[in-house]
């Protein structure tokens, strides 16, 4: 009789009760007034009238009684839980070999799956630490639909746009030289207008934020500082308001500290200063080097809001000099800040998660087959139980709550698994993911994996329950406790698809693995073996023209050249593998009229560069010392740019050819190509090399510098000895000391540091899928080990007897493999159809290797198959080595 059936009894046996009692007071009332000499009738309906409203007593009595049965009900339910409890506990605690396995396994499951969820929280899930965070977007000029950086005409116009509540201009991410005390030190600034906190909503902690008459030339030496600053360099003291400090040679007066929160990457800015555009800015129309950031008024969508955009844009547009382009090709991109903010990595977490979920239906799949086992060997048990009145709800219970004691338990050791591996993420991850240093084990987890662990127990549980409970189990008891043998099906089931989950992880881990060794066999177009760079940012106040700026750089290359074990010494703007960049549209010169001109990146290098690099010279000359301001301006191009604007051609046929770049169309100052060199790898190792085109330093036009901060990297190098790089890094201080002590060095790191760097995301990549394709390896093993291990010992009679007739080991073999090997095989195809589907979601993350590499499904599949008939060995091992009297007689 199911629980329902016996409510529905329950609750008619309240009413039945009610109309008893109730008919019974009516009866006896009218007896009595019979008794004084009333008739029946009279007696009666006297009776009724003296009761009252018998509707409203008769539901109002059966409302008591309902809830007093209820209440019954919930504490026969509590104490019978209780009792499953305990008697769920001394059931595991006595079966502590299958308990400890058993919680193993969900701990590896549960625990892989919250620590992913951890970092997945606090990277894409978590809301950002502003007010209404959905209202925060990026805007990016679109030149035919390819987008720009914004100038400063164009975030003055955008400014004007009602479709805003607020708009901000910034440069981030950008280098400052702070003085505290006799050493200089290089921090992380941002150059932002008066609006910048509005647009984010944030509030400072002390003090204030800047005005908008300090967002204004001759008004802007006022600063606000990050928590991390305040903390790290005034120990929080509130006395660091209107401190006066200098920066970049200046004196600027703090005015306010943003709170902890502002914070939001490992690496953003330290200090924030008013950008304080000049009239002259408002009409470099060609200068774009901004980023804008806006917040939506709460009644706008994206869509209006790009239109709005659209129409300033083009209307800045029109007024633009020289302009090559129609006004229908100019439009704007507008993206949620947190999608900018998050980028690639919410996929490759979404990605992580997905892959740590195959482990954890792998886990609950192993300790379903651990269930059905043991309720196998449970039979007697249950049997007895069901003769004695126990139904198949009751048993389910039971079983079901050792399951949620078994998850409960498991998910408690998993939180030690989690902690562990959100170790191993945050020590292979790169560092620009954001708040990644702020996952942890907070009460999100906590809930998420309390939720997982309740999940679990039922997936492992049910089944397992369901067919112990069924009332064939009786048999058992005619069966005089001999049990049954019967053919389970469900078990190689489960292990075929244990099999599949785990194949389809070991090939996602194989083509990673694959990726990451191909690009670590990528040749990067220079040698970075004892090779070390450091940035340096001239300050405007003591160098303002672009003569003080190269008369500097050159006396620092040549201190650092005089530096002992170096082997020589360069400048450049940026280095390979750094993830700066800088680009410029580049023509060469007869093209025709219409063409539009490509892009490419460009380079300011000293004389020596491609030789303290060792870039190889294709063709024609390096940089030299005598190409400066007063000869005619040259340039040294790659082999990419070549034939990019030459397709035709080889590559060293450029030499003598004529390019413009770095220069407007009505001016465009070509410069003879002098020198082709290799190609290198400068976005990332598994990136195409891009075109580059490299100007002698000393011929940088003067619009430049400002542009890029007077920035430079000195490139050192000394031996390829191992540690020789960073060896170099306090002799390259002094050196630079000599010409300015004011210059501190920045980013000092070694080529293969950045090597390293840029393999950070691919080795994140390989490290965890890897980790989690061997924990669902190490599982699936087990399950094949388990159900192998229990078809033997239902047939122990069978072998022995197989045995005492002369049966070989081999045959013994031949006779578990043929019951074990079935669903492997099947798991191993099905594995293989499922990994060609789901493979596809790191075609951004291989290198070299297509999804449906044969070589790496060929092998994974091969390695997965011995792996499993050495699980099968065991126990077919165990079997053979049985003495057949001794077969016959445990029978």
């Amino acid at each position: 009789m199911t629980n329902r059936r016996r409510w529905q009894l329950r609750r008619t046996s309240v009413q039945e009760e009610v109309e008893s009692e109730l008919t019974f007071h009516l009866e006896m009332t009218t007896r009595e007034l019979m008794e004084q000499g009333m008739t029946r009738t009279n007696a009666r309906l006297e009776a009724e009238r003296r009761f009252g409203d018998a509707a409203s007593i008769n539901a109002e009595c059966r409302r008591f009684g309902e809830e007093r049965e209820r209440k019954a009900t919930r504490a026969e339910y509590r104490h019978e839980l209780s009792q499953d409890v305990t008697f769920a506990i001394r059931q595991l605690w006595r079966a502590r070999g299958f308990t400890v396995v058993a919680v193993l396994t969900l701990a590896l499951g549960i625990g892989a799956t919250a620590a992913v969820f951890s970092a997945l929280d606090a990277v894409a899930l978590r809301p950002l630490p502003y007010a209404n965070a959905d209202r925060i977007i990026d805007v990016a000029p679109t030149r035919r639909s390819e987008p720009t950086q914004p100038s400063p005409p164009e975030f003055l116009a955008f400014r004007n746009v009602r479709a805003y509540d607020h708009v901000a201009a910034a440069i981030l991410q950008a280098g400052l030289t702070l003085r505290l005390g006799d050493v200089p030190e290089m921090i992380t600034s941002g150059k932002v207008s008066s609006d910048y906190f509005a647009v984010f909503g944030a509030h400072p902690l002390i003090g204030r934020t800047f005005t908008a008459d300090e967002d204004a030339p001759g008004h802007s030496n006022v600063a606000v500082i990050s928590y991390r600053l305040w903390m790290s360099h005034f120990n929080g003291d509130r006395g660091a308001l209107n401190r006066v400090v200098e920066m970049d040679g200046t004196p600027h007066t703090i005015v306010g500290v943003m709170p902890r929160s502002f914070d939001v990457t490992h690496g953003s800015e330290d200090v924030w200063v008013p950008i304080a555009f000049t009239a002259e800015d408002a009409t470099k129309y060609g200068e774009h080097y901004l980023k804008v950031v806006a917040r939506l008024r709460p009644d706008v969508t994206l869509e209006q809001a790009r239109a709005a955009t659209t129409i300033a844009e083009q209307s800045v547009a029109e007024q633009t000099p020289h302009r090559s382009l129609a006004i229908s090709d100019y439009g704007v991109e507008i993206h949620r800040y947190r999608d900018d903010l998050v980028g690639g990595y919410r996929t490759l977490l979404l990605v992580l998660l997905g892959a740590v979920s195959f482990v954890l239906v792998i886990a609950c799949v192993n300790v379903a087959n651990l269930l059905l086992g043991r309720a196998s060997a449970r039979g007697k048990e249950l049997a007895i139980r069901a003769a004695l009145g126990a139904g198949n709800g009751r048993l389910v219970r039971q079983l079901l709550t050792e399951s949620l004691v078994l998850a409960i338990t498991g998910a408690l050791a998993g939180l030690v698994v989690a902690f562990g591996l959100l170790r191993v993420i945050l020590g292979v991850s790169p560092e620009d993911i954001p708040r990644l240093d702020q996952a942890g084990i907070d009460w999100r987890v906590l809930a998420f994996t309390l939720l997982v662990s309740v999940v679990s127990a039922v997936i492992f549980g049910l089944v397992p329950a369901i067919r112990a409970s069924r009332p064939h189990l009786q048999q058992t008891l005619r069966e005089g406790g001999r049990g049954l043998i019967t053919r389970d099906r469900l078990r190689p089931f489960l292990v075929g698809a244990e099999i599949a989950l785990a194949i389809t992880l070991l090939v996602g881990s194989g083509l990673l693995i694959r990726s990451a060794w191909l690009m670590q066999h990528v040749d990067p177009g220079f040698d970075p073996s004892g090779v070390l760079t450091a940035r340096l940012i001239l300050p405007a106040a003591r160098y303002p023209s672009g003569d003080a700026v190269v008369r500097a750089y050159t006396a620092i290359r040549d201190e650092a050249a005089r530096i002992p074990g170096v082997q020589s010494a360069a400048l450049v703007s940026v280095v390979p593998l750094s993830g700066s960049s800088m680009a410029s549209s580049v023509a060469a010169e007869g093209r025709a009229e219409g063409d539009k001109a490509p892009q490419a990146n460009v380079r300011l290098a000293t004389s020596g560069y491609f030789a303290t690099m060792h870039i190889p010279i294709v063709a024609g000359r390096d940089i030299a010392t005598t190409d400066n301001a007063s000869t005619p301006g040259v340039m040294v191009i790659n082999e990419a740019l070549a034939r990019l604007l030459w397709p035709t051609s080889d590559p060293r046929d450029a030499i003598g050819r004529r390019i413009s770049a770095v220069a407007s169309k009505n001016d465009p100052k070509y410069r003879d190509i002098v020198g082709v060199v290799a190609n290198l790898h400068d976005a990332g190792l598994n990136q195409q090399p891009a075109p580059e085109f490299y100007i002698p330093m000393a011929q940088t036009p003067e619009v430049l510098w400002p542009l890029i901060q007077r920035s430079m990297v000195v490139v050192v190098r000394g031996p390829s000895a191992k540690g020789t790089a960073e060896a170099l890094e306090r002799p390259l201080g002094r050196a630079v000391g000599r010409v300015d002590s004011s210059l501190p060095l920045t980013e000092a790191k070694s080529m293969n540091e950045f090597l390293r760097s840029s393999l950070a995301t691919a080795r994140m990549n390989t490290v965890l899928l890897s980790l989690l394709g061997g924990i669902a390896l190490a599982l699936a093993m087990v399950g094949i080990y388990g159900v192998v291990s229990y078809f033997v010992n239902q047939h122990v009679h069978e072998i022995g007897v197989r045995l005492a007739l002369g049966a070989t080991p081999g045959l013994i073999w031949a006779f578990v493999m043929r019951r074990g090997l079935p669903p492997i095989v099947v798991g191993l195809f099905v594995g293989i159809g499922l990994s060609l589907i789901t493979t596809t979601v790191l075609q951004q993350q291989l290198y070299g290797v297509t999804p449906h590499d044969p070589l790496t499904l060929g092998g994974v599949g091969s390695l997965l198959l011995v792996i499993a008939v050495l699980a099968m060995y065991v126990p077919a091992r165990r079997a053979m080595r049985v003495p057949p009297i001794v077969a016959l007689n445990e029978s």
